[in-house]
């Protein structure tokens, strides 16, 4: 004979109307079930607080603020003291500078020291306290007629040869004394290359005073014809 069948009701007590507690679940979990109307709700969620956005943002800022305050105070020493040192620097520069141009000077004068100097008087007038060119020189005759020959064209092509040395163009002379050491590189043998000078005056003296005399003579033979 078949037994009977009992039903077994699930909850632990038949005759209470209030069901179990729930066992432990997750928060995540409640959430999808649901809760019942009489549950109560989780204490999590009621005592977690969130703090407000502002007050983070203000703390971000608060940060911020003191990290670019700790780095300019950190940048702040190494900035002066470079610009601190590039004042010795530029000076050191400047003494070297100065020392070099003063090493050039010094070592020009010391060149131009051992060179032939002038001797006294003007060319010219050796009775009057002078001396003779070809004989201070002491070239042979050759090369000194060379040398005299090579300045006469020199001369009658740069210069005004109606002119006495004084009158003439600076940067014509310059010309004149560059060709001449140029031809003759013994010549930077001499101090501020005085035979070259010596010869400029003693020529444009002579041409200069022949031009004056033949002007002379050309305005008498005028005053002639016109009387």
């Amino acid at each position: 004979m078949p037994s009977a069948i009992k039903s077994i009701t699930p909850f632990y007590n038949n005759d209470s109307a209030v069901p179990p507690p729930f066992p432990t679940m997750l928060t995540d979990q409640l959430e999808l079930f649901g809760r019942t109307s009489n549950s109560k709700s989780s204490g999590l969620l009621a005592d977690e607080v969130l703090t407000p956005a502002h007050t983070l943002s203000s703390k971000k800022v608060h940060v911020s603020e003191a990290q670019v305050r700790s780095q300019k105070s950190a940048l702040a020493p190494e900035f002066t003291a470079h610009s601190a040192s590039s004042t010795p620097s530029n000076s050191s520069e400047e003494e070297r500078a100065g020392s070099s141009d003063d090493k050039s000077t010094s070592s020009m004068q010391s060149a131009e020291a051992l060179k032939i100097p002038k001797p006294p008087g003007e060319p010219g007038h050796p009775g009057r306290g002078g001396y003779t060119l070809e004989t201070t020189l002491d070239w042979n005759q050759k090369a000194y007629s060379k040398f005299k020959k090579h300045m006469h064209a020199l001369i009658n092509e740069h210069l005004d040869t109606t002119k006495c040395l004084s009158a003439q163009d600076p940067a014509l002379l310059k010309v004149v004394r560059q060709k001449a050491v140029d031809k003759f590189p013994d010549l930077e043998d001499y101090s501020n290359c005085w035979p070259v000078n010596d010869i400029i005056m003693m020529r444009l003296k002579y041409t200069s005073s022949r031009a004056r005399r033949q002007e002379t003579k050309m305005a008498a033979g005028k005053r002639r014809l016109s009387n």
